[in-house]
């Protein structure tokens, strides 16, 4: 599963957790590999373009 949050005080990756978070990362996969730019994710998930990369880091 991709979909990674950051931990500002540990200072360290982790996976996501909750499954409507990992719903919206399987979305946003599956409309990056469809060809879609990361802007255009963004507007259809209703998230910024910086959480969308975190979403689709691995």
């Amino acid at each position: 599963m991709t979909g990674k949050n950051w931990n500002s005080k540990t200072r360290e990756w982790s996976d996501v957790v909750k499954p409507e978070t990992k719903e919206r990362a399987a979305r946003a996969q599956e409309m990056r590999k469809a060809g879609n730019s990361i802007a255009q994710i963004a507007k259809a998930l209703g998230r910024s373009e910086s959480r969308v990369r975190e979403l689709l880091r691995p």
